[in-house]
């Protein structure tokens, strides 16, 4: 039985959607040897954490296009920074590390600031050569032992700065273990995960992707480090358009206090509430295209990312919607993993006139979308948001 990444108690599961692709597979053509793997999202009882129950092998996960990459939201770290630099025993001559390349963004703000030791770890330093490698290949090499010999050679970091990757961790105990290895005792680690409370309230199914191992609330976030003889001394939430951003500052001591006993009702209320919303949601959502379709209308989903890919996949709308729209012409012509539709540049909405086109883009990217595309719209073309939170949210999406 699959054991909850925290307590290593039984999981239970929650949605079984079957074998999945992986969404950055991008196919030249239509193909039925797709790799997949199991996608079952489950819940601990224990402690509450949302996870999936059998994690990706790494090596599947990885890009095979060297162009792939993955942006982070940063309007925070101004403020991230001044909290860092507060930090007790934080000073400018502190050792600061960062684990990846969405570190890097940190170190520079820090070294405006003054702080006159900082570096973040290579991939050839943590032994990774592959093409293309990124968060999932990373999470994969940590260990104790690597953790150590970082600590001997290069210097036990006073604060190590992980942006976005325990959410990516097929083990919280092996990337727990190894920075518990790496930082100093007493030492910080500045930890920013997506928060996934309000896109699993507003039953946002376009979240659930197999790169991210662990969704994290508020609550299981805070909870999280106990078990690792670590403690979070601060959490802070900063608000963005498609999921905010935790970060948890966590000391390298054991706990003050044990947060662990009590029974996390209200995490477990969050995926009893998303497991029962998803077959109405899917079910409203086909028979909405269903009806556009019969009346001789056509629906297109415009960018080709893993939001599309997850929402037309686990919803079950491959066969209702004609095509995905994107401008980036290293993807246009290929086609999207799984539901295998062709994806094509934005002149299709000119050309073929869809009756709606589903924005599944970034919510900060939707006005543009829209104002580029002004000349379909008033040719009576629809432009609907697949994000709840967006303004122009899709009908059958609204809670």
């Amino acid at each position: 039985m699959p054991a909850c990444q925290l307590c290593s108690g039984p999981l239970q599961p929650l949605l079984d959607f079957g074998p999945q692709p992986v969404c950055n597979r991008y196919l030249a053509a239509p193909c039925a040897g797709e790799f997949r793997h199991p996608l079952l999202l489950s819940q601990c009882p224990a402690d509450g954490l949302l996870q999936l129950a059998h994690p990706w092998p790494s090596h599947e996960v990885r890009p095979r296009f060297e162009w792939i990459s993955y942006k982070e939201p940063e309007r925070h770290l101004d403020d991230l920074c001044e909290r860092i630099a507060a930090l007790p025993g934080v000073e400018l001559d502190t050792l600061i590390a960062g684990l990846s390349y969405k570190d890097a963004p940190v170190l520079s703000r820090l070294e405006a600031k003054g702080f006159k030791r900082t570096w973040h770890i290579s991939l050839n330093e943590l032994g990774i050569h592959q093409a293309g490698a990124g968060m999932e290949t990373i999470q994969d090499v940590l260990t104790v032992e690597l953790g150590a010999r970082l600590s001997e050679t290069k210097g036990a970091p006073g604060v190590i700065i992980v942006r976005h990757l325990l959410e990516h961790s097929n083990s919280l105990s092996r990337t727990m273990g190894f920075l518990k290895a790496w930082v100093r005792a007493g030492g910080y680690l500045i930890l920013e995960v997506p928060d996934s409370e309000q896109t699993f309230r507003d039953l946002d199914f376009g979240t659930i992707w197999e790169e991210h191992t662990c969704y994290f609330t508020q609550s299981t976030l805070q909870r999280a480090f106990e078990p690792f003889a670590t403690e979070a001394v601060g959490l802070v939430r900063y608000p963005y358009s498609l999921e905010d951003c935790l970060v948890a500052i966590v000391a390298n001591h054991p706990p003050s206090k044990s947060l662990s006993g009590a029974t996390p009702q209200v995490e477990l209320e969050l995926g009893a509430a998303f497991k029962a919303g998803w077959q109405s949601t899917a079910a409203l959502c086909q028979s909405t295209l269903e009806s556009i379709r019969n009346c001789n209308g056509s629906i297109a989903i415009y960018g080709a990312g893993h939001r599309a890919t997850t929402f037309v996949n686990l919803l079950g709308l491959e066969k209702l919607i004609a095509c995905v729209i994107d401008d980036d012409p290293r993807k246009t012509g290929l086609h999207l993993p799984g539901c295998q539709l062709p994806i094509v540049t934005s002149s299709y909405l000119h050309a073929e006139r869809p009756n709606l086109c589903l924005l599944a883009a970034s919510p900060d990217s939707e006005a543009a979308i829209v104002l580029k595309n002004q000349a379909y719209v008033d040719m009576g073309g629809q432009f609907a948001s697949i994000y709840p939170r967006s303004p122009r949210v899709w009908t059958p999406l609204k809670n």
